[in-house]
């Protein structure tokens, strides 16, 4: 496994212009050899290792290693290849994606794949991405989450997208029907559901199937007034292969009251239907969404099929089904009811809201999908290494710009007997040495960490103590002594409090320079991790973490 790491080190740094990425690597060792996902944490540290070492050769350096230890490969590769998508077969000159979602809540990570592999790839063929929202089910309608999908989208797109509402084309629905119903390619049908699958399971056509137009079209009338059990279906193959593909349902009766349309409807078109409607009118010419739906496309084509509609390009990627995580909205709302999370941003979510406000930037997310691509192999995946993978785009794009400050967590003072009087400055960033922080040492200092009896500490860029008793201000690279974060007595020192992934809490003291921030600042506490200013409350300045 270790040659095989080397191997997709070289080739992800020949790839990429001479650096290569670990979660780029994690990703694709996981892809290839998926039965290694319980071993996560030791793939992690020898890509780290491998990765460190490839990256300190320069890409001609690398494109001779690739050539002369693994050449078929070379052969592959072209180096300096630019970052992005792969290319997508068959695109039409003025290429129209979309997006369509139902308004059952706000966009989860799952929904961020099949979105942004559409925008980004409207963007890449100067396309054009439109944004539908699938509100044809008033049974499962969160009337909020209109305006928060749309807005989701539009910081997720990092664009201003064409939005559509489903239940504003009702009368193009009912058209639609009409003509199907009066080319003979459609029945209402009112035999129960379990008549209906006992006969079509054996191929064999229900009672209604070969009613009259006319009797159909009187059948119609009446779902819109008095009729309760009937359901308009469209003529397929009865002999499929696939059950589901055989005369599948259109519209149905539903009474329930709609958030937009309240009691104006009550025939409401099923997904299929208004989908293959939609996508048509709208100009829909190449769709990409996930193998789950392809079942579904084949439903839709009947619709292009029986209007002799072209059809539209198909690319369905593989499904991503987590292991350790339910992604339904249902269960959220009904998390938010009980109060087991505080709304849709609870920290302890994996809905676009939480990682949002938690301080993840859009371009993480646009990063991890150009890693992913239209992927057709399913995977099974931990939520945390999903996101780990996110984080990992994500410090790239923060790490270069983000001021570092000493947090302290649940703070013990110690009394340093002999502590010189220095003056000791800290840069705010590795690589900015133009700007620090000032401290003044006192024999009193705030530290976390559980000290040993004749062990050896060192106050990072201060002094070395060993038994509460100054020792050095010599420190070299080589030294063993464990390095401590701290901060000396201060009344200006800030209390602060950082929100944990899991909804914990922890306590302790920072910096006085941090007293500065502005409201959503994310900076890095040394040797815990990043963190975004989220609200400052009684003089406490709250926190939200957010990766290490």
């Amino acid at each position: 496994m270790r040659d095989k790491i080397k191997e997709l080190t070289i080739i992800n740094a020949v790839r990429y212009g001479g650096k290569a990425n670990e979660g780029s690597v994690l990703g694709m060792i996981l892809s290839q050899n998926p039965e290694l996902k319980s071993k996560i944490q030791e793939l992690k540290k020898d890509i780290k290792e491998e990765v460190k070492k490839i990256n300190k050769l320069s890409l001609k350096q690398q494109e001779e290693l690739l050539k002369k230890i693994y050449p078929k490969e070379f052969k592959k590769e072209k180096p300096h290849i630019k970052k992005g998508l792969t290319e997508l077969k068959n695109v039409p000159k003025k290429p129209v994606f979309r997006l369509a979602p139902s308004p059952s809540g706000p966009l989860h990570i799952g929904h961020t794949i099949g979105l942004l592999l559409n925008s980004e790839y409207a963007k890449k063929y100067k396309g054009k991405f439109i944004l539908r929202i699938e509100d044809t089910n008033p049974e499962n309608i969160l009337p909020e989450a209109y305006n928060m999908i749309v807005e989701e989208v539009k910081w997720l797109t990092n664009s201003d997208p064409e939005v559509q509402i489903q239940s504003d084309n009702m009368q193009l629905y009912y058209e639609k029907a009409d003509q199907l119903i009066k080319l003979g390619k459609a029945y209402v049908c009112n035999c129960s559901q379990a008549e209906f699958k006992a006969l079509v399971d054996k191929s064999k056509p229900c009672p209604c199937r070969n009613l009259k137009i006319e009797d159909n079209m009187r059948r119609w009338m009446k779902m819109f007034k008095d009729a309760e059990n009937y359901v308009l279906r469209i003529k397929t193959d009865l002999n499929d292969k696939n059950p589901a593909l055989r005369e599948w349902p259109a519209f149905r009766i539903l009474d329930t009251e709609h958030p937009r349309r309240g009691k104006e409807y009550r025939v409401w078109p099923l997904m299929n239907f208004a989908v293959a409607i939609d996508d048509y009118e709208s100009g829909i010419n190449y769709v990409i969404k996930g193998k789950d739906h392809i079942v579904n496309t084949e439903r839709q084509k009947w619709i292009y099929k029986h209007f002799n509609l072209p059809v539209p390009q198909y690319v369905h990627y593989g499904k991503i089904q987590f292991t350790d995580l339910k992604l339904k909205t249902s269960l959220i709302k009904q998390g938010i009811k009980e109060g087991k999370f505080s709304g849709w941003d609870d920290i302890k979510l994996p809905t676009v809201e939480a990682l949002k406000r938690r301080g993840i930037k859009q371009e993480a997310f646009v990063r991890l999908v150009h890693e992913m691509g239209p992927n057709p192999v399913d995977k099974k995946l931990r939520s945390k290494d999903f996101l780990e993978l996110l984080f990992h785009f994500n410090k790239e794009l923060i790490d270069f710009k983000t001021d570092r400050y000493f947090f302290v967590e649940e703070p013990k003072l110690i009394c340093i007997k002999n502590t010189p009087k220095l003056e000791v400055r800290l840069p705010c960033h590795p690589s900015k040495k133009d700007r620090f922080r000032l401290f003044k040492t006192k024999d009193k200092v705030y530290i976390q960490d559980k000290l040993e009896k004749n062990k050896e500490y060192r106050l990072i860029g201060a002094f070395n103590f060993k038994n509460l008793k100054f020792t050095s201000l010599e420190h070299k690279k080589d030294d063993k002594i464990k390095l401590i974060h701290w901060l000396p007595e201060s009344k200006d020192l800030i209390r602060v409090e950082v929100l944990m992934p899991d909804g914990s809490l922890k306590n302790g003291l920072a910096e006085e320079g941090i007293k500065d921030l502005k409201l959503n600042t994310i900076i890095q506490f040394q040797r815990f991790g990043f963190c975004k200013l989220d609200s400052i409350k009684n003089n406490i300045y709250m926190f939200r973490y957010m990766h290490n």
